[in-house]
């Protein structure tokens, strides 16, 4: 095997490796990201803060529903009682009593409003609460599929690894140095690959003179234009 090819086939692992290390950075973003979930919770947060106020208010409005009977009905059993003979203090407290009632319509049609209030956040808090489920169920569903994905990508980059320490142990120390400055240089791709005598890296035609450098299995010959190592068949 010739010096650029062992090189070319060092390249393709490292492309592989290169690439799967990509994908596994992506995988490890994705899956620390949880705004989706975190923006519906705010939602889910804030129906169920509407619901506890609506709740807080209903029991408020009973409560004053519940002691303005509790005036009514003292208020009567004075009336009543057959206690109070004065026609003056009587009148008063007939006209008590009825302006009590008519208070007591007022706190009713109030909780009434409460009641309704109660529905009306119930029925949000629901809703919220069914989409923080589905939002949830599907990060896990996605996470899960991830999880797989970066296990499958795991064991290929621990057999890319070994394949790449077999190829790097037949490669002469100084042709090494340099596919390394290169990749560290070239976005990672420091050999090309001829074809129809360009390389396939920039594009650059070929002189015959470097074609036939690049052909040669003890030579290596580097693109004129990008530098890259050529690798031709």
């Amino acid at each position: 095997m010739s010096r650029s090819e062992s090189l070319y086939h060092l390249q393709r692992i490292d492309s592989q490796l290169d690439g799967h290390h990509r994908r596994l950075q992506e995988i490890k973003v994705i899956l620390e990201d949880d705004r989706a979930v975190k923006a519906v919770r705010a939602k889910y947060d804030s129906a169920d803060e509407l619901l506890q106020e609506a709740h807080k208010d209903l029991r408020n409005a009973k409560a004053r529903v519940q002691d303005q009977r509790a005036k009514i009905a003292q208020s009567e059993d004075r009336l009543y009682s057959g206690k109070v003979g004065n026609p003056k203090e009587l009148e008063d407290i007939q006209n008590e009593v009825a302006a009590l009632k008519r208070y007591l319509d007022v706190v009713e049609e109030r909780q009434l409003e409460c009641m309704l209030s109660v529905d009306e956040a119930q029925a949000n808090f629901d809703d919220a609460q069914g989409h923080l489920d589905q939002a949830i169920a599907d990060s896990e569903s996605r996470n899960a599929d991830l999880l797989q994905e970066k296990s499958g990508i795991d064991t290929s980059v621990a057999e890319l690894e070994i394949q790449r320490q077999e190829r790097v142990s037949g490669i002469a120390a100084d042709d090494l140095k340099l596919y390394e400055s290169l990749r560290s240089k070239r976005a990672g791709v420091a050999v090309a690959k001829v074809q129809d005598r360009d390389c396939t890296a920039c594009g650059t035609g070929l002189a015959s003179a470097i074609y036939q450098q690049a052909r040669s299995p003890s030579k290596i010959t580097q693109c004129d234009a990008c530098g890259r190592i050529l690798y031709a068949e």
